[in-house]
């Protein structure tokens, strides 16, 4: 076959799956991740076969775990993300008092100068009267988001499909990676293995930092947010770090959970700003030292690549984008540094 003709179609076949993939990217969230799933709790399950657990029965052993975790977080988050709500709405108005009554000498100048026809009275009076309509806009919002249809199967294909899923790939992994090699022509399985080890030895080492990152920003934020006095700073510690498994939406997520938990227990504006303080620290830390040292390094990441990743990955595919951003960020590095290594060796460059 001509080499154009091929080129041509094998760019025609990239398009189409491409816009096949998208036209159905609902349906294909929980098939991808419980394929990722799969691929990272593959060597778990190997551990298992190897103390003579029949690979099925260690397939579902793993499998429950993994689930049993997940809802026991879900148990413990969503009550605690409720409640704060609720009662940052009860205190809402004390706190929009308390505030006023700062101010009140400084609105008082401000009216007195530029002739403002609202006095500090009828600016409290009117915000005591719309606060309660704003909470109340916002928790329907949220309801309506809980209840939305769409949203609700998305819930409910990944929290029962994926497992499912999971599971039989975990179970036939071995048979699913030898028919795959076995497709490959002779020729080309050197330069396949060669792609695959790379990417697989690339997944390895980011699963393993991002694992070290999460856990060191768990006891960072921990501390912190202990010594600045906030309530309940473990278990906002310890979400913080878990959810930092996506970057930047992790954090963004902890701190508004954790100034939603100060303005509850509201001591002062200088708590406040020691919250976003911290945030901020760890943030730089993170991203300057942490994160470069466990994960940029180890699978090759430049920071700007990374931005632009999670941008990219979420501007195509919503937020299922943002959850593999990396590691699909990590396997094109791979893709383009052994591509370039091998265009190095080439005559075209040579000569």
């Amino acid at each position: 076959m001509n080499k154009s003709v091929a080129f041509w179609m094998i760019a025609l076949g990239a398009v189409v799956t491409y816009y096949f993939v998208r036209s159905l990217s609902a349906i294909f969230f929980p098939f991808f991740v419980g394929l990722i799933g799969a691929y990272a709790l593959n060597g778990t399950v190997a551990r298992l076969r190897k103390i003579r657990i029949r690979r099925s029965l260690g397939s579902a052993l793993v499998v429950l775990t993994v689930l049993i975790s997940f809802v026991l977080l879900l148990m413990v988050f969503i009550p605690f993300i409720q409640n704060q709500i609720v009662m940052l709405a009860m205190k809402a108005p004390e706190l929009a008092d308390g505030w006023l009554q700062t101010l009140k000498p400084w609105l008082a100048d401000v009216s007195q100068k530029f002739g403002a026809a609202t006095s500090p009275d009828d600016l409290k009076q009117k915000i005591s009267e719309h606060v309660g309509d704003i909470f109340g806009w916002s928790l329907k919002i949220i309801t309506n988001l809980l209840s939305n249809g769409m949203a609700l199967a998305n819930i409910i294909s990944l929290v029962i499909l994926t497992p499912v899923i999971m599971f039989y790939l975990l179970k036939d992994w071995p048979r699913v990676v030898s028919s795959i090699y076995d497709m490959i022509p002779h020729r080309y399985r050197e330069t396949v293995q060669l792609y695959a080890g790379r990417i697989d030895h690339t997944l390895s080492d980011y699963a393993k930092g991002q694992i070290l990152v999460c856990l060191t920003l768990m006891v960072m934020y921990s501390i912190l947010l202990w010594i600045v006095g906030v309530k309940q700073p473990f278990f906002l510690g310890f979400m913080t770090g878990f959810m930092s498994v996506i970057p930047y939406v992790g954090t963004v997520l902890g701190l508004l959970a954790t100034l939603a938990n100060g303005f509850v227990h509201f001591e002062g504006w200088n708590q406040i700003m020691m919250i976003i303080g911290v945030f901020i620290i760890v943030g730089l830390i993170e991203g300057n030292f942490i994160s470069p040292r466990l994960i940029g390094e180890r699978v090759g990441l430049h920071p700007v690549w990374i931005i632009f990743a999670l941008l990219a990955s979420a501007t195509w595919f919503g937020f299922a984008g943002v959850l593999v951003a990396l590691p699909v960020a990590a396997i094109v590095g791979v893709i383009i540094r052994t591509t370039i290594e091998w265009y190095k060796t080439t005559k075209c460059y040579l000569d």
